[in-house]
Formats: structure tokens, sequence, C-alpha cells
């Protein structure tokens, strides 16, 4: 787990330490805002490896006029490091609400883009113990339980849009040892405005946070969490393996042969759930209660509708299928890709003629395609691959978008019952190792 930040003030060792474990030889991206958090990653980085190992990658959100002054700044520095630089911009017009979370989203976009180009074999980002007290006390002041998947916090490595791993090698370093590390160098910051912004809930935590008191307790209780959900990841996985299917219909069977749905088998209907009603969240409270109750038998009735998803009993267990309801209407340019339903991905193979994807209102609620609208729309078989001009590939739920490392076991499950590729392994294999040795 994450070291106490007291243990591990030297970021030179951590970050030489850190290095020897990657087992994917590619060069390295590292996430460079100007902050003192990157600014400390991408030091310690390339007094670790060559330099030449690594590609800094700023991203200019636009948001602030002197944003672009910061980027070039942060080139500087690279010059002198010896350490590439790119600059990414997000352009197009800004949200008005929700701008964090969305400059969050296109951020991690826009560096997972970049990774694919560049042949990255990760990103790594400067997140600290700082960062994970800040995202446990916001969740739990959502009235998360101590138990819940949410309180596990920042993973130390994610997969972003199935292809791009992003590590967080310091997400146990509190940010006063780096900003310490920052000054015995003789390297300063940028301080970005945003965060004295109180408009933001992360930056009214903060204010309120006693710091070191508050991340050791936060770094503690994300340790626990973390050896418990891989647990029931692991367990999940085998179950998912072992008593789940697809038909050629598109409904998906659980059986339970007799045995009881304790918190293992709950664990991987929700998984299910959001694989075959691409939700795009997981199951609030009301959500879980509900299925929980169906489930084992407390709530009656021979059908459920939750999370897009409706489940029926059968003798052997569950049979669950898409609503039919929310299906909306997707149509993909010559050469572009789009999901639809966040259930599929779909290619667009023919370079002049659009393709426009429907859905078959059947149980089942299946992809239907045309490129002649008034000519009707043809079925696809669920076994995926290209069909007459478009790829088909078939999401993993909300892990085809964003998966923390320790629910990797899990994914990997759904992707072998959906048929689709592996997920790539992560290139830093100690967080799932010693969290799997904890559980």
């Amino acid at each position: 787990m994450p070291p106490s930040a007291e243990a591990n003030s030297d970021i030179g060792a951590i970050l030489s330490d850190f290095s020897k474990t990657i087992t994917d030889r590619r060069p390295l991206g590292v996430a460079v805002s100007g902050g003192s958090d990157s600014l400390g990653l991408l030091l310690g980085m390339a007094r670790s490896v060559p330099p030449k190992q690594l590609v800094a990658l700023t991203v200019d959100h636009g948001l602030r006029s002197g944003s672009a002054d910061e980027a070039r700044t942060v080139k500087r520095i690279c010059r002198r490091l010896g350490v590439r630089h790119e600059t990414l911009l997000w352009k197009g017009e800004k949200p008005v609400s929700g701008l964090q979370a969305k400059a969050r989203e296109a951020r991690y976009h826009l560096l997972s883009d970049a990774a694919s180009r560049l042949g990255l074999a990760a990103i790594l980002t400067g997140h600290t113990s700082d960062d994970q007290a800040e995202t446990l006390t916001m969740r739990r002041t959502r009235g998360l339980r101590d138990d819940a998947p949410g309180l596990i916090g920042i993973p130390q490595a994610s997969l972003f849009d199935g292809r791009s791993w992003v590590l967080r090698p310091l997400l146990g370093v509190d940010r006063a040892s780096i900003r310490r590390y920052l000054a015995m160098a003789g390297v300063g910051w940028i301080e970005d405005p945003s965060n004295l912004d109180v408009r933001f809930e992360r930056v009214r935590v903060r204010k309120g946070l006693e710091a070191q008191a508050m991340v050791s307790k936060s770094s503690d209780e994300a340790s626990r969490a973390i050896a418990s959900r891989v647990r029931i990841a692991l367990e999940a996985a085998a179950f998912v393996d072992q008593a789940c299917g697809v038909q050629r219909d598109g409904t998906w069977r659980v059986a339970l042969d007799g045995r009881g749905a304790g918190e293992v088998e709950i664990a991987a209907l929700e998984a299910l759930i959001r694989v075959c009603g691409g939700a795009a969240r997981p199951l609030d409270r009301r959500g879980k209660l509900a299925l929980h109750g169906f489930v084992s038998g407390r709530q009656a009735g021979s059908a459920l509708a939750v999370g897009r998803t409706l489940i029926k009993r059968d003798v052997a267990g569950f049979v669950l299928m898409r609503e039919r309801r929310g299906l909306e209407e997707l149509v993909i340019a010559p050469g572009q890709s789009g999901d639809w339903d966040r259930r599929f991905r779909i290619t667009n193979l023919d370079r002049h003629s659009d393709l426009r994807v429907v859905a078959d209102h059947t149980a089942t609620a299946m992809p239907l395609f045309s490129r002649d609208f008034k000519a009707g729309s043809r079925s696809w078989s669920p076994a995926g691959g290209i069909c007459g001009g478009f790829l088909v590939k078939r999401l993993v739920g909300g892990f085809s978008r964003v998966l923390p490392v320790y629910e990797l076991p899990l994914a990997q499950a759904l992707a072998r019952l959906t048929g689709g590729a592996a997920f790539p392994a992560c290139p830093w294999a100690t967080p799932l190792a010693i969290a799997t040795e904890m559980a």
C-alpha cells in the first residue's frame, strides 16, 4: 500500500524504486501542470531514468489567460532537464456548470490520446496523499458507507478508455515533502489560482482538513477498503467465469445453483448490470438495496428493473436484458467511431457514407445498422467483429472507460464473458500484487 508520508520524504528514492518495477520498457509520459506535485514527479523521474525515456505532457485547458504562459514555463524546465515536452490543448466550448469534472474528463482523454499516439507505456500523475484525503472526505460527505467501493479513493493505477494506464507513484507522499524536495533542488513551481477558489468543493474540503492527521487516517482507511475490494473482485471474477453466460439472443444468464446471494454474487451482478444496461454510473444506494432485496427473495415479484437492466427470475437463477427505454439513434460519420447506448463502440469503416445505428426493439435491444435510411436497418451478430463496412466492439460497462487496477480481475472476467479482447496488463504490478496479498 502507499507508504506513509513521514517515512517516505525522500522523493528521489521512492521514484527510483518505482521506475525499477515498471515492466514495460517503452517511454513514460509525465503529466506536468507546473504545480509543485507534478514538477516534483518530473524532477524525481528525470533523476531516476534516462530523460529520453520520458515525455512531459502539459494540458492547457484554455480556462485562464495565463495558461499558455504556464505551459511555456514547463517547456523551459523540461528543456533544462533534457525531457521532451508537448502541450495538449482542450479545444471547443467550455461548460458553464460542472467545470472541474468536465476539465478532468477532457484532460484524461487528451493524455490517453497522447499515450496512444506516442507509444507510451503509461502516464504518470503527481497525485499525493493530500489529494487522497480530500477525495475520501468528499465521498464520505456524500454519504458513502465505510465499506463502499468509492471509499477506496484514488487508485494507484487506472486504465482509461481501455488502452492507457495512468500511474500515481507519489500517492503515499504528502505535498509538503514534495515541496521540500523541490526547494532543496532550487526549483520553483506555479500556484494555480483555482486551487484557492472556494466555489469548488475540493478547495473547500482542503481548507477544512487537519492536514497530517487526516492524511494518515485516510491512507489507513483506503488501505483497508482496497484489500476488501480486491478480495471481492477476485471472488466475483471466479463467479462470473463459473456461473454466467451470454446467450445468442443477447440475454445474460446467471446460475446460482442453489448458492445464496452474498456480497460476491451481488458484486458480480452489479458489474453485469452495468455491462448489460450501459448505465453511466454504478447503482446508487437505492438501486443496491432493491437488487439485494430482489436477489435474496425479500422483495416480491418475478422481475426487477434497475440500472437500465431488466432482471427476471428463472429456475436456475436470473436472466438479464437491456430495458427497452432510452434507446437513442446514433449517426456515425465516415471514418469515425462512436459509443452507442454505452454498450457498443462502433467504427464506420466506409469513406463516404454515414452509418445509422438504432435499436432493435425486441427483448434484447441490440443495435441495428443502415446506410440508406429508406431501406431500413439490418441486424448484426452479437459475436462482434467487422460486419459489412463497420467494426463493432462490445464495451465492458464503466470498466471500458475507467478501470481501477483493483477491479482488473473482475473486468478481465467480464471481457472473457463478452468475447472481447483482454484489458492490457498494468505495467506497474506492485499495487495489485500487494493488495492481493493483503486480501
